[in-house]
């Protein structure tokens, strides 16, 4: 069996420009609380701040490994093992988190951090069907922008957080079905839609996924259901090691991490 892969992280334990000292760890609760009343920028820039300074559940660096075998572009089988976050990212301590919905561009700066990227489709796909604790996914009747408010995110990140209880299992467990994925994908290349988020999943029980590919909505727009999952930057093809991303822009192995006819044209989202 393979061993779970953990992230070292200790590069966000160094102070960043115009940060003298790191500040103390608070509670996803505490977080919730003083977030509630800022704008969409200054909500962002604070989930950016928490997670520099390293205020997240250390389970969401125990990057869990999917082994597979997939087809290349021209047929061949290949071992594939990459290793996947086993929950959305979140922001306070293992006993007191919010599982956090984010824009792109601040999920895309973590992700960098990390040494990690956004799934795919695909991706998102083998994430569920490998994943132990599958949950029902809860939704909230849309009433008007109800379900962009702090409110109703944090109540969706306690909802998650009492199913998978229910469920008999700790935080940390590997789980699935419970957000949309924010995902890259060929939309990211898109001339139109230049300024969007793509996303995807939200897989019912049964497997079949509620949100087919879509990026009709602002990168600004968040609501409840957005969830960011990361992907490790590092993936074994026969055990060769490999960039994720340059896996995905590959014109023969580009097809076992996406399900898209050509390789990406753009692997993340820009926030510079």
């Amino acid at each position: 069996m393979c061993k779970i892969l953990t992230i070292t992280a200790a590069v966000l334990l160094i102070a960043g420009p115009g940060r003298s000292q790191q500040r103390e760890r608070i509670p996803g609760s505490v977080f919730y609380e003083n977030m509630r009343e800022l704008s969409f920028e200054d909500r962002e820039q604070a989930i950016w701040e928490q997670f520099q300074n390293r205020n997240f559940p250390e389970f969401l660096l125990d990057f869990v490994p999917i082994d597979t075998v997939l087809a290349d572009a021209q047929g061949t089988q290949r071992h594939v093992i990459f290793y996947v976050s086993p929950d959305y990212l979140s922001i306070g301590t293992e006993g007191d988190y919010f599982i956090i919905p984010l824009g792109p561009k601040t999920a895309q700066k973590i992700a960098d951090m990390l040494d990690a990227s956004l799934p795919t489709p695909k991706v998102v796909d083998m994430v569920y069907e490998k994943a132990i604790l599958k949950l029902e996914p809860f939704n909230f009747i849309p009433r008007g922008i109800r379900n962009t408010t702090p409110d109703i995110l944090y109540d969706h990140s306690n909802i998650v957080q009492a199913q998978r209880k229910a469920a008999g299992h700790k935080p940390g467990v590997f789980v699935a079905g419970t957000k949309k994925d924010i995902v890259i994908s060929g939309k990211l290349a898109d001339t139109v839609r230049t300024r969007h988020v793509t996303i995807y999943g939200w897989h019912k029980l049964d497997g079949i996924r509620i949100q087919p590919v879509t990026n009709i909505h602002i990168d600004t727009y968040v609501d409840y259901s957005h969830g960011a999952r990361l992907i490790s930057n590092k993936v074994l093809i026969d055990g060769q090691e490999h960039d994720y991303r340059r896996v995905l822009q590959d014109p023969l192995l580009h097809t076992l991490l996406n399900n898209e006819p050509t390789p990406l044209v753009k692997t993340a989202y820009p926030y510079e």
